[in-house]
């Protein structure tokens, strides 16, 4: 028999739900790396865009997204992402393209190693979306995300391997997670573009916005933002709805991307939050 919620849970899922009504949705994008994939048609340009884009989406958006503009606009004169991703998988000849590019401590090598992985993988199985289809060793995403790593570092540098973190390693995947938000989810502002999976199956992406925020709400008491904590939230997001628990995650990330979650309580930004009434955030 289903849990019955208390007052304080029903409370808290209204104001996440009123969190999620007012979330201005074409702005968010805008400012968001799910921009990139957006603005493709194929499904298999949408999908090396999108993987792509969330491996590159750390650090401040303002620096990550130019990098971003550049390779996908280097793809778009080679036949698109995933015309680019096959042509570059297996031939040197196309390097110097993205001689020039960085981001961070990924170099020009470590990114055309990263879309010469993406072909690679699409080469193996006829899509990304294979790796998270049913089967051996498939049973959660976490597994599924498992393989497609393991395939997708073959030959990465060690700077190259961060983009591609081990749950089982206790890392919130946050990334990876958000990937397959975007590509499975149905309901604004994602693609819904793989659907052979249910959004009941996501994991939160968690960022340290959404972690934060969620220990404001008491919807984790982990002390680190890795799988477990990431794990948790999403099993207490269930609660409000068991069919997409994450379709709260956008507009609890972009309380603080847009900077209108300050991490204490402030007399001017505090009261015109949803969350407000049963936020725990420390005082200012």
């Amino acid at each position: 028999m289903p849990r019955r919620a208390d007052a304080g849970e029903r409370a808290l899922g209204a104001h996440l739900d009123a969190l999620l009504a007012g979330v201005d949705l074409e702005a968010g994008v805008a400012r968001d790396p799910l921009r990139f994939p957006k603005r493709y048609a194929d499904p298999a340009d949408i999908e090396v865009a999108a993987a792509f884009s969330a491996c590159l989406a750390f650090g401040r958006v303002s620096l990550f997204g130019p990098v971003i503009e550049r390779v996908l606009a280097i793809a778009d004169a080679h036949g698109g992402p995933a015309a680019f991703a096959q042509a570059l998988s297996g031939n040197e000849r196309l390097r110097p393209l993205l001689n020039g590019i960085q981001y961070r401590w990924l170099r020009e090598e470590d990114l055309y190693r990263l879309v010469q992985a993406l072909g690679a993988a699409r080469e193996a199985r006829g899509s990304l979306a294979a790796f998270f289809a049913p089967g051996p060793g498939r049973h959660t995403l976490g597994q599924a995300m498992l393989q497609l790593r393991r395939h997708l570092r073959n030959d990465a540098s060690p700077a190259l391997k961060s983009c591609f973190p081990d749950p089982e390693a206790g890392s919130a995947c946050k990334r990876w997670c958000m990937f397959l938000r975007w590509m499975v989810r149905s309901g604004a502002p994602d693609l819904g573009l793989w659907t052979h999976l249910s959004s009941s199956q996501l994991v939160i992406p968690l960022d340290t916005h959404v972690f934060r925020v969620a220990g404001f709400l008491g919807l984790t008491t982990r002390a680190a933002a890795g799988w477990a904590a990431a794990e948790e939230i999403t099993a207490h997001l269930r609660r409000f709805d068991s069919e997409d628990p994450v379709k709260y995650d956008f507009a609890l990330a972009h309380l603080g991307i847009s900077g209108q979650c300050l991490g204490v309580r402030d007399a001017t930004v505090c009261p015109a939050c949803a969350l407000n009434p049963v936020c725990r955030a420390p005082g200012g």
